[in-house]
């Protein structure tokens, strides 16, 4: 592993500060992307589902909370959270994805990144009011009073139950609560070199999220008790993310 060396300063009686060379820094770029089997996933397109049934998109998003890169056994804080939108309608914006660019990370190589997907106990423990509105924990349509949580992430769209080409029913999977947080971790090296930014994409491959869910039966959560489904979805995550340099 390639070791960052810090210049040394010296001060002079005259109170005058010089050092060597400037601190060695890059940027970390994460796209991350929506994707149904494959595919770049627009919004209000009709995909195949389980048993016969198609599905269409109308709202993807998520909180990105504790994004960290591992060294060693230490690990460095480069964002505390995030509001990931993947809604996009055009085949363009989606194969884009959402862009988050986390500059001045000590060059170096790192053993991998980790993130949680949703809000930390400690945050999620306060409410929107406690937030500046730059914030993207001070969104109220992000916040469910009867769950006492923020929602995680929201899947929402329509089903065609029948598979008759016409989605009948709309669903919405909101996901909240301490005990559905999860953290991912991707055991990846990633070397950042001093002035250039190194591009990762972030994928979350929706078919996999949805991996075993009877939507049908259940197509929203209404109250803290009715996490089946939800629960299920959280559980797939390891499974539907994943990394491409």
């Amino acid at each position: 592993m390639k070791h960052l060396i810090f210049a040394v300063c010296s001060i002079f009686i005259l109170g005058l500060i010089s050092c060597k060379d400037d601190p060695k820094e890059g940027t970390l770029t994460l796209h991350f992307k929506a994707v149904y089997e494959g595919q770049p996933l627009q919004t209000f397109t009709t995909h195949p589902f389980d048993n016969g049934q198609q599905i269409q998109f109308s709202h993807m998003s998520m909180f990105i909370s504790d994004l960290e890169l591992a060294q060693g056994s230490t690990t460095r804080n480069l964002k505390d959270i995030e509001l990931v939108d993947l809604s996009y309608d055009d085949l363009a914006s989606a194969e884009t994805g959402y862009t988050l660019s986390l500059t001045g990370i000590p060059a170096g190589t790192y053993d991998g990144i980790q993130f949680g997907v949703g809000v930390p106990a400690d945050l999620n423990a306060m409410n929107p009011s406690d937030f500046s509105s730059s914030s993207p924990l001070s969104k109220t349509g992000y916040y469910w009073d009867a769950w006492q949580s923020y929602i995680f992430s929201k899947t929402e769209g329509r089903l065609d139950t029948v598979g008759n080409g016409l989605p009948e029913l709309g669903f919405a999977l909101h996901v909240g609560s301490d005990a559905l947080y999860r953290v991912l971790q991707a055991p990846i090296p990633l070397t950042i070199e001093d002035g250039k930014s190194l591009n990762v994409d972030v994928i979350v491959d929706y078919r996999l999220l949805l991996q075993g869910i009877d939507i049908k039966s259940n197509p929203q959560n209404h109250s803290p008790s009715d996490v089946t489904n939800i629960t299920a979805l959280v559980n797939n995550m390891a499974n539907a993310f994943s990394l491409a340099f």
